[in-house]
C-alpha cells in the first residue's frame, strides 16, 4: 500500500474530500503534510502496540558495548543477543547492551518504521495490514489533533480492535468428530 492510498482512505473516514491527494499540489496543502505526519504517528504506534518489526544485524562491541546507534534503526526493544549461534547474557541499558567480552555479536530486536513522506512511498509494516487499518489511525490521529475529540475516540476504538485482530495469532485447530 502507497501513502497515497492511505491518506485517501483517512480523509474519506474524516469526512473530506479525498481528491486533495490527486492535485499536482496535494504536498503542498497544510492537511496533507498533518495526515503525513499522523501516518508516521500510526505506523510507530502499530510497530510498538501490536505488530513488532523485528531486525536481526551484527554488531561489533568495544568496552563490552553493544552502542545501539551502530544498529541501522534505532531499537525499541533488545530481544536476543548471540555469538556463535549460542544466545549470551546480556544487560541493556539507554544506548547500548552491555555483554561480558567484546567481540562481534548478533542482535535481534525490535524497531520502529521508517516514515514515508511522497505520496507515491510504500508504508511499511511487520505483516500485511488492510489500508483501512492503517486510514482509521491516520485519521484518530488527526482528529485528536484538531480538536475533534469524540469522533478521535470513535476512529481510535475502531483502530484499536482492527489492530487486535490483526495482531491475534493464527491457531489451529482440529475438529473433533
Amino acid at each position: 500500500m502507497t501513502l497515497k492510498e492511505v491518506l485517501s482512505a483517512a480523509l474519506t473516514y474524516l469526512g473530506m474530500d479525498a481528491d486533495v491527494v490527486d492535485g499536482e499540489d496535494a504536498m503542498q496543502d497544510e492537511d496533507v503534510k498533518l495526515l503525513i505526519k499522523c501516518t508516521g504517528f500510526t505506523l510507530d504506534e502499530m510497530a510498538a502496540e501490536y505488530l513488532p518489526i523485528s531486525e536481526k544485524e551484527s554488531v561489533t562491541s568495544q568496552e563490552r558495548r553493544l552502542v545501539y546507534s551502530q544498529l541501522s534503526n534505532q531499537p525499541l526493544r533488545i530481544k536476543n543477543v548471540s555469538r556463535g549461534g549460542k544466545n549470551v547474557e546480556f544487560i541493556a541499558h539507554p544506548g547500548y547492551a552491555e555483554v561480558e567480552e567484546d567481540g562481534t555479536y548478533e542482535v535481534e530486536y525490535t524497531c520502529l518504521p521508517p516514515h514515508p513522506s511522497a505520496l507515491t512511498a510504500e508504508v511499511v509494516t511487520a505483516l500485511p495490514v488492510p489500508v483501512k487499518s492503517v486510514a482509521l489511525g491516520v485519521a484518530s490521529q488527526y482528529c485528536l489533533i484538531t480538536g475533534r475529540y469524540e469522533q478521535s475516540g470513535v476512529l481510535s476504538e475502531m483502530f484499536s480492535q482492527d489492530m487486535r485482530t490483526q495482531a491475534r495469532p493464527y491457531r489451529g485447530f482440529k475438529w473433533k468428530r
